[in-house]
């Protein structure tokens, strides 16, 4: 586990406040909980008669290429203490409800705790569900005296760049190891967790969810970082949503140095660097947005490379441009 101070689902019956900044939205509410079943793959080292040890990190391949910050990633690495980053981060950029969790035992009888995974489909899209299934708070269940309580969530990366964390039971009665005041408490009393958030690598920009249940807010300078001070309930679900395209566009330029072509779209299209003579291009993030801010494609181009959208729809999209030295950008196209 990295060395640092841990600063840590579609079907929504309720929304309750949405908050923008620049690349994400970050909504609450309500929807669905269910624990990870079927072919799903459990994170633990097996000490019998049990398994009791997660394992410190391990790297979880998306299936897909997931769009975070305006870059792309093919896997993510976590660990049991709900936190989480990519392969290029120097820390962690995800904060997944962290804490210091752990399998554990209790009155002699084990919990059955797990760290799991599974690749799933929601609504045609491709889906990474992670759980933290009855865990419990590490300095509670390796002490003397462990209490009874359990602590279950789950978050998903969505195809399209979402990031969700859904919560499940999550029973801190009889554990001195919380408060509802103060969060996760060491035996000094000092609060160390739960952190709630999601930021780029060299923290320009960041998103911590704080306050607590009934006065949610969103921090989006690294300086305010804070730790959220309530136990989400059972049900309840925090999103981040990358940026709407009204967004993109206000934090876009319409350019001359790229251009799209074929317009009209039948099945895909190219990039081209007009500026250069030679039609290459290098390290550009292409994004296309349906009208709606839906993210439906986002890839890597180098050297012109066809970027498809076959199975899209007919009808209009933005398509936004991303290079190293150049203020992204957006296309209007039509798909025939």
């Amino acid at each position: 586990m990295k060395n640092t101070v841990l600063i840590t689902s579609l079907i929504v019956a309720l929304t309750f406040k949405i908050h923008s900044q620049v690349n994400y939205s970050v909504s609450w509410g309500t929807t669905d909980y269910d624990t990870l079943g079927g072919d799903y793959t459990s994170i633990m080292y097996d000490i019998l008669p049990y398994p009791s040890i997660f394992a410190e990190e391990h790297e979880i391949d998306f299936g897909f290429s997931f769009p975070f910050f305006d870059s792309l990633y093919n896997s993510v690495t976590l660990d049991g203490a709900g936190v989480g980053y990519f392969q290029d981060s120097d820390d962690y950029s995800l904060y997944l409800f962290a804490g210091d969790y752990e399998s554990h035992v209790f009155s002699g009888l084990p919990i059955f705790s797990d760290w799991r995974f599974k690749s799933d489909t929601v609504d045609g899209m491709a889906v990474l569900k992670v759980e933290w299934r009855n865990v419990g708070i590490d300095d509670d269940v390796s002490g003397s005296q462990p209490s009874d309580h359990i602590i279950n969530f789950q978050v998903w990366f969505f195809e399209n760049g979402t990031v969700e964390l859904r919560f499940g039971d999550i029973d801190l009665a009889n554990s001195p190891y919380y408060s509802d005041t103060d969060g996760f408490i060491w035996d000094d009393g000092e609060s160390y967790g739960p952190w709630i958030g999601i930021l780029n690598n060299d923290a320009s920009e960041v998103y911590y969810i704080s306050g607590t249940n009934d006065n949610i807010s969103v921090i989006t300078a690294e300086d305010d970082a804070d730790i959220f001070y309530s136990i989400p309930p059972y049900g309840w679900y925090f999103r981040f949503t990358p940026d709407e395209i009204s967004g993109s566009i206000e934090n876009s330029t319409e350019s001359n140095e790229f251009s799209v072509y074929p317009n009209p779209v039948l099945n895909e299209f190219r990039i081209r660097k007009d500026k250069e003579a030679v039609n290459r291009v290098s390290n550009v993030l292409v994004q296309v947005f349906d009208t709606t801010g839906k993210l439906v494609k986002a890839q890597y181009v180098e050297n012109s490379e066809a970027i498809n959208i076959s199975e899209v729809p007919q009808g209009s999209y933005f398509v936004k441009i991303t290079s190293d030295n150049l203020k992204s950008i957006i296309k209007e196209i039509i798909k025939h």
